[in-house]
């Protein structure tokens, strides 16, 4: 058993040193998460921002492609697509129109034309080699721009390197259709772009330590705000694998090895011809936390001085009324065992001193009263059991001896005297000192006396008995059974009109033993059996309880019981008006001496 120490000991560490560890470790969590839920809610904003940007970016390359379709290229496909007229496709002035072009939209940087002949036309500002038309329209990209219809498709730096090269333009490849006649198929424009602008908005919306990646949905890094990881694959740097294939997630992961909040933001490009492009904004952890780092640190130490002082509170003052009460409970201990003389020693001149005066009295006055009470409960125990044995017997005898006057007085002179007989028999064990007598003894007095019975009310009841062998040297309170047998004949067969039955028998219980006692009488009222309680106590009762059908002699047996087997053991009775009634009897197994 654990001493009162260790208790103390262990509810301090309980109820103060770890709620204060767990609240420090709450609180640094709950700044984690309000820092990354704050940054997180701003970082939406930025991102959200940027996509925005970048798509009106998108958007105005679609629209200035749009414009050169319908005002310039229409009109030269057709002039270039006459396999007739070769000197109008080699006609310097198709340069000159091109070139053009780039004087209406700065971030162009290369334009190809494909007429149906798989001529090229290009010109640009930037050094490139497209590809031929027939590797163009071998490619399964030229098959998905064909389904367009003329709606523009976009590829990213570094997505297709065979067609674009491994550069950080983004190109633009869409079929040219006749304006009279849109189904009409007259050429393809492959065009390449150097989105300068997109730099500018990274860097108006960069803040210190904060990185910005442009992926597609295979984790190809197609821009890289810090020009160092383009071309390369994002889950190169990441500690998880991440889908890219959601609309909006920030996650607290590393990156690079470098523990980071990591948002991905779908940019929504798909309705510009550009496929699905996530916008990652990656920012170190250590630079969200850095000032709630501090703070934590400052609060820890401050935490650590104050369990300190509290385990030296413990220690140096709690423990000495510790030491004094496990004085007093060993000492209660000793009493517990029985040594009434053990006296706790007095010290000191505070509470404790009175403490331990008080126990050296209380013990005292204990071993007085405790006397007193012993001899009072023997000499009240030995009253109460001659009290209900003096209550049984004169009972008994003088319903026999009624019953014998009656067969004198009708010269039944051998019934006389078999009655006789079976009344010494019955005296012969009521006179037996012993308390406690054999079951099997018990049931030869209750025969008797219900062969007697049955000379008395002639045909009345028949009775039967039924006792396993092995339980008849087992130990029964003298005359138990007897006044609940009394109790059906007079009571319970009043007024029948058929023949009684009285059961009894007996059953093994494990540690107990059961004696059940059953009639078909006419049972007992509802009102009457539940003024019946099996008593926990000895109580007086009053001559109206006295009077009630269930019997003196049933409270009888059940008050002896009570008193000298304890509690656990006694009667229970189970009865309904007009089919009987039936007693269960519990006793200890115990054998008879």
């Amino acid at each position: 058993m654990m001493n009162l120490r260790k208790k103390v000991f262990i509810a301090f560490m309980g109820f103060i040193i770890v709620p204060l560890l767990i609240i420090c470790f709450i609180t640094y969590l709950m700044f984690q998460n309000v820092t990354e839920k704050k940054y997180t809610e701003q970082s939406e904003l930025t991102v959200k921002s940027i996509g925005r940007n970048i798509a009106g970016i998108i958007k105005e390359a679609n629209y200035q492609s749009d414009s050169w379709m319908l005002k310039d290229i229409q009109s030269l496909l057709i002039t270039l697509n006459d396999p007739n007229n070769l000197e109008g496709r080699n006609d310097p002035k198709n340069d000159y129109k091109l070139r053009n072009i780039f004087l209406t939209y700065e971030p162009l940087g290369t334009f190809s034309l494909y007429n149906l002949l798989g001529e090229k036309f290009s010109s640009g500002v930037i050094p490139f080699s497209h590809v031929p038309f027939e590797v163009l329209s071998k490619h399964p990209i030229y098959e998905e721009v064909r389904n367009l219809h003329g709606f523009p498709r976009w590829i990213g730096p570094y997505e297709n390197p065979e067609l674009t090269g491994n550069n950080n333009l983004f190109s633009q490849i869409r079929i040219v259709n006749e304006f009279e006649t849109p189904s009409n198929k007259i050429g393809t424009m492959f065009l390449q772009f150097d989105f300068k602008e997109m730099d500018k908005i990274f860097n108006f919306y960069n803040q210190e330590n904060s990185h910005f990646l442009l992926v597609n949905q295979q984790g190809v890094i197609l821009y890289d705000n810090r020009k160092v990881i383009n071309g390369t694959n994002l889950n190169k740097y990441l500690s998880e694998r991440v889908e890219l294939n959601t609309s909006y997630t920030s996650t607290k992961m590393d990156f690079d090895g470098v523990e980071s909040v990591v948002t991905i933001y779908d940019v929504g490009l798909e309705k510009y011809g550009a496929p699905k492009w996530m916008l990652i904004s990656i920012t170190p952890w250590d630079y969200l936390s850095g000032d709630l780092a501090a703070i934590l640190k400052w609060v820890s130490l401050i935490m650590l001085l104050f369990l300190i002082s509290a385990l030296l509170f413990n220690l140096l003052f709690v423990n000495r009324y510790i030491r004094v009460i496990i004085r007093i409970v060993s000492s209660m201990k000793q009493v517990e065992r029985g040594d009434l003389d053990v006296r706790v020693k007095v010290e000191g001149k505070d509470e404790t001193t009175i403490l331990a005066r008080g126990f050296n009295s209380l013990v005292l006055r204990i071993n007085d009263l405790l006397e007193e009470v012993k001899q009072e409960q023997e000499r009240k125990n030995k009253a109460e059991l001659m009290l209900l044995q003096a209550q049984i017997k004169p009972h008994f005898l003088f319903n026999t001896l009624e019953s014998i006057n009656a067969l004198a007085v009708q010269n039944q002179g051998k019934k006389v005297s078999q009655l006789v007989y079976r009344l010494g028999t019955i005296l012969r064990i009521s006179f037996h000192h012993k308390e406690e007598i054999a079951i099997g003894l018990e049931l030869d007095y209750l025969k008797n006396y219900m062969e007697i019975q049955k000379y008395r009310f002639e045909e009345l009841f028949d009775f039967e008995i039924n006792l396993p062998r092995e339980l008849e040297n087992y130990s029964i309170l003298k005359l138990t059974l007897q006044p609940l047998v009394e109790n059906s004949i007079q009571h319970g067969f009043e007024g029948i009109a058929y023949k009684g039955i009285i059961s009894i028998h007996a059953e093994d219980g494990g540690d107990h033993i059961v004696l059940w006692l059953e009639d078909n009488g006419i049972g007992i009222p509802d009102d009457v059996l539940a003024r019946f309680q099996y008593r926990k106590g000895y109580v007086q009762k009053s001559e109206a309880e006295q009077a009630i059908r269930v019997g003196l002699g049933v409270m009888n047996v059940a008050d002896r019981l009570r008193i000298h087997y304890g509690t656990g053991y006694g009667l229970y009775i189970c009865s309904e008006p007009g089919k009987g009634t039936r007693i269960k009897c519990i006793i200890p197994k115990t054998t008879a001496r």
